[in-house]
């Protein structure tokens, strides 16, 4: 199967999923901009609290994390598996970098996620791992989404 030549029908529904996909992981995007401000300090101080009179935070406890992981790894897996899915269809982009567009945010997600614990437990410099690893999360992300919506709707079906 290939996007362009799917029938109406199945471009709306994958156009409406990936638009509302879009959506909310922007949402989350900015979520994360305003607990951290996309850095460091934030992004420590989300984990490991802040003793700050006005603007206290308790660190996370183990059972926060492995929730938060859970959660996250969880719903990222099945996003990532769709969306891989639907990219795979693609017919713009191919080879090397269809696979690894596909692939790598699974590896990023375990980074990105499980790294909670490193930064809560072990080692706070790990925290700029975590916004490599996310930013390629997301960078992949976008370019399937923008790929695939692209071949979705401009690209015509030939026959």
């Amino acid at each position: 199967m290939i996007l362009k030549k799917l029938d109406k029908d199945l471009k709306n529904l994958y156009i409406f999923y990936l638009i509302t996909l879009f959506v909310g992981f922007s949402l989350g995007v900015f979520y994360v901009y305003l607990n951290s401000e996309f850095s460091n300090s934030g992004m420590i101080e989300q984990y490991l609290g802040s003793d700050d009179e006005w603007d206290f935070k308790p660190a996370k406890t183990l059972i926060d994390l492995v929730s938060h992981t859970h959660e996250h790894i969880t719903m990222f897996s099945f996003i990532f598996l769709t969306v891989g899915f639907i990219f795979m269809q693609n017919s713009v982009i191919n080879g090397f970098w269809k696979k690894f567009l596909v692939l790598e945010p699974f590896v990023s997600i375990i980074i990105t996620f499980g790294g909670f614990f490193i930064i809560r437990y072990l080692n706070t410099y790990f925290s700029y791992a975590i916004m490599i690893s996310s930013s390629i999360m997301y960078f992949c992300f976008y370019v399937m989404l923008i790929v695939s919506l692209y071949e979705l709707i401009f690209l015509n079906q030939t026959k």
